[in-house]
């Protein structure tokens, strides 16, 4: 039986009831403990401001909360199914290392504000290390377009040939994407950088408490000022994280869509590293592009946190217990963008393109889009050089200029542009 706080010598719960409200809380908890920990040393200072605990008592749980960082570090403390979460935990541990000093941690808090500072600080800092991943998925992607801006291969729309296009484009089309990306990571930094500590359970206490003290403390920008509009937040945080987080794969299940298309032996335009692929429990034959597939399946992952999160949310203001389960939709959604994410890295660093292929595949109808716009540059309007070119009323077999082409496309790819803004980026993420 876990340990509960909350409960006195006249209340019991079942085992049951217990293992059904908490389900995987204090597992998913092991993700935000050393943030609950941070969260309290902050608090637990600016109770020493406010007199409510002295410099010897905050000396001394400061100590004790530093160990208990460390013993869980070095998984000397486990965060396990003996209590009901990681916030009870904490208490516990000081109350038993210091007695009563260790009971007056939770002064001014509630479990509420707590859990929210501590996945506040847990997303930052996931959001940051998926922005890393992202630049270095950038540089490989722009360095691609670079090599490759010259080497044809068919354009497709409805998945038919369309017109000609280039490598590059196909490449820099995700390099600029990539930059949207890092640039919506980073504004979803800057919107959640606010600190809820000191709203409580949505209504405040009666403290003086300094809440800028703690927002400086732990490395937040502004003060969440509303303290229903903080408890109500929760959720509301989270569904823009993970919206932040679908940007990204939503790229690479694009990306990898088409690289399955190329990789197979219809098109041959393009191989990958062999650590990428996989043999056929019954054909010998077969080297399967898997982790292609499962790249573009985790998207359908995200998809499903977001949607789990967005029906939970339909409650009216204030707490309700359903909101613990939207831990684990957040968590879940930063385990797999991660991985999908340092696998994504790996795999196009080892892309290598079959020229002789892809530009073979170019035939002369591919190009009567080309020989249209020969016909428009000579004055003839638009709709009827389309008509003379697609009814062949004139000869189809000159006009196969590359030259001319607008900002940004195949033939003007316009790489160095897109290369500079992710150097911006790039300043902006890293100082």
């Amino acid at each position: 039986m876990n340990k509960k706080l909350w409960k006195n010598k006249k209340t019991f719960t079942s085992e049951n009831i217990t293992n059904f409200l908490s389900k995987d809380d204090v597992k998913l908890d092991n993700e935000l403990f050393l943030y609950d920990i941070k969260a309290t040393k902050a608090h637990i200072k600016g109770l020493k401001k406010i007199n409510i605990i002295s410099h010897a008592e905050y000396t001394d749980l400061n100590k004790q909360l530093n160990l208990l960082s460390k013993d869980f570090k070095n998984k000397k403390f486990k965060l396990d199914s003996k209590y009901e979460d990681g916030h009870s935990a904490i208490e516990i541990y000081l109350t038993k290392h210091l007695g009563d000093v260790g009971a007056k941690v939770h002064t001014g808090r509630s479990r509420n504000d707590q859990v929210q500072v501590a996945l506040r600080l847990y997303s930052k800092e996931m959001l940051k290390k998926i922005n890393k991943i992202n630049l270095k998925i950038n540089g490989v992607l722009i360095q691609k377009a670079k090599k490759t801006s010259s080497i044809k291969v068919p354009g497709y729309t409805h998945i038919q040939k369309a017109t000609p296009s280039t490598w590059g484009l196909w490449f820099g089309s995700f390099a600029e994407s990539f930059n949207d990306n890092i640039l919506i990571i980073d504004q979803t930094i800057k919107w959640i950088n606010s600190n809820p500590l000191g709203g409580a359970a949505g209504y405040g206490v009666n403290l003086p408490l300094d809440r800028e003290l703690s927002a400086k403390e732990l490395g937040f920008e502004r003060i969440q000022i509303n303290s229903l509009y903080t408890q109500n937040s929760r959720g509301k945080y989270e569904l823009q994280i993970i919206s932040a987080l679908k940007q990204c794969l939503l790229d690479i299940r694009k990306f990898s869509w088409d690289l399955s298309i190329y990789l197979s032996q219809e098109f041959d335009y393009l191989d990958i590293g062999d650590d990428f692929k996989t043999g056929s429990s019954i054909m010998p034959n077969k080297n399967n592009p898997d982790v292609v597939e499962i790249l573009r399946a985790n998207y359908s992952i995200l998809c499903g946190c977001y949607s789990e999160l967005e029906t939970l949310l339909s409650l009216p203001s204030g707490y309700h217990r359903d909101l613990q389960l939207s831990k684990k939709s957040l968590i879940e959604a930063f385990q797999v963008s991660v991985q999908t994410l340092d696998i994504f890295l790996a795999l196009i660093k080892t892309i290598k393109i079959n020229k002789i292929k892809s530009e073979f595949a170019i035939d002369k109808e591919m190009m009567m889009t080309n020989k249209v716009y020969g016909l428009v540059s000579t004055g003839i309007p638009f709709r009827d050089a389309y008509h003379m070119i697609k009814n062949k009323e004139v000869d189809v077999s000159t006009n196969d200029s590359f030259e001319n082409f607008s900002y940004g496309s195949p033939f003007n790819l316009a790489i160095e542009d897109i290369e500079s803004r992710f150097i911006e980026l790039k300043k902006l993420i890293l100082s």
